[in-house]
């Protein structure tokens, strides 16, 4: 083997160790993602923190306002849970 082959087999395996290095990392990133660890940024929590204070209100207007009772509200909530036929108390984001 030549010298020149010799410096680039040894470049090739650095750049194979730094590549497997980098999949590693990713691998655990997209561990964290699955786990919702790194959901929580402050733009997620604020856009729910925002929907919240949004459904806190509707809520309120309904039922202050004699729209709906807050039974009423409640048996909606859950139909409307229902139309993904899982009652989770969560919606679809698609």
């Amino acid at each position: 083997m030549s010298l020149l082959n010799w410096i680039f087999d040894i470049y090739q395996h650095g750049q194979i160790d730094e590549a497997r290095g980098e999949a590693r990392k990713l691998r655990s990133e997209m561990e964290s993602l699955r786990a919702g660890s790194n959901l929580r940024t402050p733009g997620v929590e604020q856009a729910i923190g925002e929907l919240a204070l949004a459904i806190r209100t509707l809520r309120r207007v309904l039922t202050e306002g004699g729209i709906c009772t807050d039974e009423q509200f409640q048996a909606k909530l859950r139909e409307v849970d229902l139309e993904d036929g899982t009652l989770d108390g969560r919606s679809p984001l698609g």
